[in-house]
């Protein structure tokens, strides 16, 4: 650069428009470096600028869909709480009225021991016959019972229901004449109206029979009461129920006495015991 530029200066003729071609190429050369150099400088910057703002952006996605993730956190705990107290407060009510219902039926009890010991303390008149206790047999040790029963399928179940009585009955079993134990319930159920009910699954299907046609039963069903098998005395309720579904797969007990009899029908009788 140095000699083309001393070639400008003193050359003469030729030489010197040779210098000056060579100067203005080097000139022209520095220029469109310069350009170069601030066109890739603002590329690189523009590059920089949009990284950030893209940076920037998914960092806003991510926090938002931070955010949106820890409302739903709290959306769910705040259900959970709320479905907790409802049940809490569920279980309470049915406790309070599990004890009502409770007390109630220690209330009746009460009653009735007091009804039995007025009868008892009250004088019967001569002229008037002694009738035997409605509840409590007639000797008054048997424990009473209304039975039913309930058919699914081919199999049978007997359902016995307590009379009014102060007899509190733990177990009801199916004993043959010759001492021999046939079934045994399930624990006792406290029912609605306050009696206790049990279910015999699998009885002997001749004494169903002897039940239903009203015939002396060939077993003895005997009650449990504290720790003392005492003997029964049943009464038929008339109750005779099946199991049924519906077209949405809901099942419902309904009455029907044609399948009694037909499992009556398909099941051999035993003989009779001397």
């Amino acid at each position: 650069m140095t000699a083309a530029v001393v070639i400008t200066a003193m050359g003469a003729g030729v030489e010197r428009w040779f210098g000056v071609g060579a100067v203005s190429g080097l000139l022209a050369g520095i220029a469109c470096a310069w350009v170069s150099f601030q066109a890739a400088r603002r590329n690189r910057g523009a590059a920089h600028a949009r990284e950030l703002t893209a940076l920037a952006e998914e960092s806003d996605i991510r926090v938002k869909s931070v955010i949106t993730q820890f409302e739903w956190a709290v959306n769910d705990v705040v259900k959970l709480k709320r479905d907790a107290e409802r049940a809490q407060g569920a279980a309470d009510a049915l406790m309070e009225r599990s004890r009502e219902r409770e007390r109630y039926v220690k209330k009746l009890e009460r009653q009735v021991f007091e009804l039995h010991q007025q009868a008892a303390r009250s004088p019967q008149s001569a002229d008037a016959p002694a009738t035997e206790n409605e509840f409590d047999g007639p000797d008054g040790s048997h424990v009473p019972f209304r039975w039913a029963l309930h058919i699914d399928g081919t199999k049978a179940t007997l359902e016995l229901e307590t009379g009014v009585t102060l007899l509190r009955p733990s177990r009801v079993r199916i004993v043959d004449r010759d001492g021999q134990v046939m079934a045994v319930s399930g624990v006792a159920v406290l029912l609605a109206d306050g009696s206790y009910g049990f279910t015999v699954e699998g009885p002997p299907i001749d004494l169903l029979s002897d039940l239903d046609a009203r015939r002396e039963p060939n077993y003895l069903i005997e009650a449990l009461v504290q720790y003392e098998w005492k003997p029964t005395r049943l009464e038929d309720s008339g109750r005779r129920t099946r199991i049924v579904a519906d077209n949405q797969g809901k099942f419902y007990r309904v009455a029907d006495a044609a399948d009694a009899a037909q499992v009556f029908a398909s099941q051999p009788r035993r003989a009779n015991l001397n």
